[in-house]
């Protein structure tokens, strides 16, 4: 295995010993899922996609034809009661060259509503896998306050037991007691954030309410892959990113319209087809075709190329905004992953062993009158801290790597 998946072992046995019925199991991918099915905001996303997928047959410069009838010519006398008689049809269009733009444009925002989602389902992924990940990080800290409880209630009984003999003194034992009730403090304290931890999992889930059970458990396991992750790796993929995609398939989309708002300048067509009659049936044919010209250039064209030329402006702006916050959130998760690898790492080579004989031969030492009572606090207090700092730096190094999931093509947590 993996270096990473011995002192991730904390994490492996959680509620070990415990039965649980399977469908009240609720594992990390479980709750992934359930989230990407269940987000609102997402499914918001996939109905407008479906509209941006349809809007370019609204768009096709094509209108609806007109039929009509003309009579002209219109007399009282019965043999030549009208000069003309004609039914007609005409169709407008607009210049081909303008729709063509039109609709590529339109195909470009398909492309960035695609690539918006898919970065916000990777957003979603990242956000539940923080969640699970502080609900496992309290149930395991649970565990450790009821391990202070218990080293708590060690030094009482040692306390009093020297008290009570006589080597003991009142002040021991006043401290004793109130570094019990202390214990017991954190202990409900955790008993909060578990359920704090829980509820915030359940509401990034959409989880409905008839649903959101105490019987729900969470997966005694959780693994990670253990890549060591280069700064230089972390942000070369950039360019990659779905949102950085979304935002050059906008500023595409702005070129397209950039070009038709030029295009407006040429004229739109229009034709009509006549079946005639002047008295003897309908037996000729007419044909008539028009240009509209566009002698308000200063109002309506140029109006049309200015808006898109500043369109495009905003969206190079902002494409450099989500380059920026992208850079951002990439160094911060990277470093704080670097940091955090760095502590547990330290921790599992020495520090738990060195902090755990610590406590135990402090212990000892004061039972057999070696050592004070401030002297045996400072060693379970080392132990205690080195223990939450270790518990603090792995819920940190599992939540940095669900961060940098977003932006690495990988999955690095399951």
């Amino acid at each position: 295995m993996i270096r990473l998946t011995k002192f991730s072992l904390v994490f492996l046995l959680l509620l070990a010993g415990s039965v649980y019925a399977q469908d009240e199991l609720l594992t990390i991918q479980q709750a992934v899922e359930q989230a990407i099915g269940c987000n609102a905001e997402l499914n918001q996303m996939r109905a407008r996609l479906v509209q941006k997928e349809n809007e370019w047959r609204i768009n096709t410069g094509v209108s609806a034809p007109e039929i009509s009838y003309f009579k002209e010519g219109i007399s009282d006398d019965p043999t030549a009661p009208f000069a003309e008689k004609r039914f007609a049809i005409t169709q407008e269009v607009d210049f081909p060259l303008t729709s063509v733009y039109r609709v590529k444009a339109l195909k470009q925002e398909v492309e960035a509503q695609q690539n918006v989602i898919v970065a916000k389902e990777k957003e979603i992924s990242s956000q539940v896998k923080s969640k699970y990940i502080e609900v496992v990080y309290a149930l395991y800290l649970q565990r450790s306050r009821e391990n202070q409880l218990n080293l708590a209630q060690d030094l009482y009984n040692a306390v009093y037991t020297k008290f009570e003999t006589g080597l003991g003194n009142g002040i021991d034992l006043a401290n004793a007691e109130i570094q019990l009730d202390e214990a017991r403090n954190d202990l409900d304290q955790s008993e909060w954030i578990l359920h704090q931890a829980r509820y915030g999992l359940f509401n990034v889930m959409g989880l409905p309410i008839e649903e959101q059970k105490y019987s729900i458990q969470f997966a005694d396991t959780l693994y990670a892959t253990d890549i060591d992750i280069s700064q230089i790796q972390a942000l070369a993929v950039q360019e990659e990113q779905p949102a950085y995609r979304a935002s050059m398939n906008l500023l595409n989309a702005s070129d397209y319209f950039l070009k038709e708002a030029k295009s407006n300048i040429l004229p739109d067509v229009r034709f009509s087809l006549y079946k005639q009659d002047y008295g003897t049936g309908y037996d000729f044919n007419g044909f008539e075709i028009g240009l509209s010209i566009p002698i308000w250039y200063s109002f309506d064209q140029k109006g049309k190329i200015q808006m898109a030329t500043a369109r495009k402006e905003e969206l190079l702006w902002n494409q450099k905004e989500i380059r920026l916050n992208m850079k951002k959130e990439i160094e911060y998760a990277w470093h704080n992953y670097s940091v955090s690898r760095s502590i547990v790492n330290r921790y599992h080579d020495s520090m738990q062993e060195r902090s755990s004989k610590l406590q135990s031969m402090s212990l000892r030492a004061y039972q057999l009158g070696e050592i004070d009572l401030l002297e045996l606090l400072n060693a379970q207090q080392i132990y205690l801290k080195s223990e939450q700092r270790y518990l603090t730096a792995l819920r940190d190094y599992y939540m940095q790597l669900a961060a940098l999931e977003q932006y690495l093509n990988q999955e690095l947590i399951y």
